[in-house]
């Protein structure tokens, strides 16, 4: 999809486009599959501690993914494989143009659990309530998030620029998802979500 996009539009639209393409990606297969989820088992939705704990662990999985990723890209770069020498050179790229690149790791990471959190909590809280609007509330947070990552990577930024100017465009979307999972646990309706792992009806929210 994205060499589509490069083949036939202008570097400047190939990058807007090709950022939004990639936030949507997060958006419809992980915010999408969390309502699925959600209308399917209201155990989910049944109070803001199980809310919380749907997207910590969402964050957290993820986490031990890029994590495991990076051990794996470490060990390919410290290797004489073929393709290792790309990969070197991609490393000491990011280590020399970022500072204590070695934080920016558990920084990202936090960010990132922050906004998973907020996001789904938003999400089965939607369904709890009834209320369409809470669903995008944390889908678009979670696109916009991802959007501004995609286009780090897209627009060859990595390795050019410190790693942590990434980290502040982002790094708003963590401190805002604080009071949005405060606001949702304030909210939680006591009744929601009680019919436990029963499927909802579809056209039950508005």
């Amino acid at each position: 999809m994205l060499e589509g996009l490069r083949a036939s539009l202008s570097y400047g639209g190939y990058l807007v486009l090709g950022s939004v393409y990639i936030g949507l990606l997060t958006g419809v297969f992980e915010i999408g599959v969390t309502l699925a989820a959600a209308r399917k088992w209201q155990s989910l939705t049944r109070d803001s501690n199980r809310a919380i704990a749907v997207g910590i662990g969402a964050g957290g999985f993820e986490a031990i993914l890029v994590g495991a990723a990076a051990l794996i890209g470490g060990l390919v770069a410290m290797s004489n494989l073929p393709g290792s020498e790309e990969a070197r050179t991609a490393l000491a790229a990011s280590v020399a143009a970022t500072p204590v690149v070695w934080l920016v790791g558990p920084v990202e990471r936090t960010i990132a659990i922050l906004c998973h959190t907020s996001s789904r909590t938003l999400v089965l809280l939607s369904v709890a309530k009834r209320r369409w609007a809470f669903f995008w509330y944390g889908f678009l947070l979670l696109t916009a998030l991802d959007g501004i990552a995609g286009f780090a990577h897209i627009s060859g930024k990595l390795g050019q620029i410190s790693t942590w100017w990434i980290e502040l465009a982002i790094a708003p979307f963590a401190v805002a998802s604080v009071p949005i999972i405060l606001w949702c646990v304030r909210h939680w309706p006591v009744t929601g979500g009680t019919d436990a792992d029963k499927p909802t009806d579809a056209a039950s929210i508005d």
